[in-house]
């Protein structure tokens, strides 16, 4: 048995057929997807379109991430206004306008996690943030997770969400992340995924790491104009597939401080583009 898992791609089209390519030679025979399928690179019905042949040539289980919350909530409320230009809703608002009610409907039939079972095999739960909160990070070194791991139902459990390759155990709970195909943290000009190997009634992990056209995927992002439809947030991402290097949620917290510096009003959104920019400058160069 051998299962490919992917998350995080993020609209990177180039990175996710590279990771296809490679896992049809490896016989997979069940793909796991952990959601963001969209998000921060031009052509979304590109991914889509993959996503959906995928689905009829194997076994394939799909999760719903953060992003996949923003169209649906966007939908259900429309009370959010997201415009072309802005830093912070740029990209948002071009992917709204890119898919489909169809595709909307698609995500909202995703699940936010799922058991898998195999028999003679562990069952293991996969997700995109944890099991009980799509935006809730996983990741080790957070203050709240030794409470979280403890209410864990199995003893494997999957996500995704903070683009970092992470293997670790805590509490007896063994926590995987796969990466992000489309925008790793530290892993610069590469894509990451991972494959469970079924051998003796136990699950082997290989951690991949995909070398993929960064200048394809910078190419088709100006094509599409997306430096100026969402401007501080392209630069975030184009330095990001260059060096590995500051996440936009990263580049998100110092703005927020910067305004609140200024303001001292604490927001989650809404921050003014000079912020924006005023992070960026100040991350970037470093």
């Amino acid at each position: 048995m051998k299962i490919a898992i992917m998350s995080d791609i993020h609209s990177n089209y180039e990175a996710f057929q590279s990771c296809i390519n490679e896992t049809e030679k490896r016989e997979i025979q069940h793909y796991i997807f952990l959601g963001d399928y969209l998000g921060d690179m031009a052509y979304p019905q590109k991914t889509l379109k993959l996503i959906k042949e995928l689905q009829q040539k194997y076994n394939c289980t799909l999760i719903r991430g953060n992003k996949e919350e923003y169209w649906i909530c966007h939908r259900q409320r429309k009370d959010e206004i997201w415009k072309s230009g802005s830093t912070e809703t740029g990209m948002l608002h071009y992917n709204y306008e890119n898919i489909s009610e169809q595709d909307i409907d698609f995500f909202e039939c995703m699940p936010i996690s799922k058991t898998i079972h195999y028999p003679e095999y562990p069952d293991f739960v996969v997700c995109h943030g944890s099991p009980f909160k799509v935006n809730q990070s996983m990741r080790p070194d957070y203050p709240y997770i030794k409470e979280l791991t403890s209410k864990l139902s199995t003893e494997l459990t999957i996500c995704g969400h903070f683009h970092i390759q992470t293997d670790y155990t805590k509490n007896g709970k063994r926590i995987l992340n796969p990466g992000s195909i489309g925008v790793p943290l530290y892993s610069p000009g590469k894509a990451q995924f991972l494959i469970l190997n079924g051998r003796n009634g136990l699950w082997e992990t290989e951690f991949l790491s995909i070398p993929y056209s960064v200048e394809q995927t910078i190419k088709e992002m100006e094509e599409e104009k997306l430096p100026e439809k969402a401007p501080g947030w392209s630069k975030i991402t184009k330095h990001l597939l260059y060096t590995g290097n500051v996440s936009h949620a990263s580049v998100f917290k110092k703005a927020a401080e910067l305004y609140y510096q200024d303001s001292g009003i604490q927001v989650k959104k809404g921050i003014p583009e000079k912020y924006w920019e005023l992070a960026i400058s100040e991350l970037l160069s470093q």
